[in-house]
């Protein structure tokens, strides 16, 4: 099957980490539907990752206590330009992104390498804080085996 148009799935999640395999599965799905994807089952596991890592950073950091938050991810794959775009939504408490230090990767910690490893895995990170929603977009390019490089 040849997608000529972005293909867009939205969901609308609990902020609970029961529900995290649907975003993964989501983002399966659809990397599946890029045909000739260089090394898919690398691409599928880093984006899944990413995505997790993100959401569960809302959970614990954004909602903590609060159990009634919700999590809206739009997943976008656009094949034409081979790019995966997610916007994730939250209304939880927002940080500053900028304030985040880069781990020390020569000391050992139990925390504190989430944001680090989402940024090593997608290409850009981008974050927004507004008085009604915070906004993660991550984007991540795909190569065809054709131009994989050497």
């Amino acid at each position: 099957m040849t997608l000529r148009s972005p293909e867009i799935v939205r969901l609308d999640l609990p902020a609970r980490y029961v529900y995290l395999h649907l975003v993964s599965e989501s983002l399966a799905d659809m990397l599946h539907l890029a045909e000739g994807v260089a090394d898919l089952e690398t691409l599928i596991y880093k984006v899944q990752l990413a995505t997790h890592e993100v959401c569960t950073n809302i959970i614990h950091h954004a909602y903590g206590s609060f159990d009634r938050g919700r999590i809206v991810i739009e997943m976008i794959l656009d094949v034409e330009k081979r790019l995966l775009q997610i916007d994730l939504y939250d209304t939880g408490a927002s940080f500053d992104l900028a304030s985040v230090p880069i781990p020390d990767l020569d000391q050992v910690r139990v925390h504190g390498y989430g944001l680090f490893l989402i940024r090593q895995l997608m290409d850009t990170v981008t974050y927004t804080a507004a008085p009604d929603r915070n906004h993660w977009r991550l984007t991540k390019s795909f190569c065809a085996r054709r131009c994989q490089t050497i």
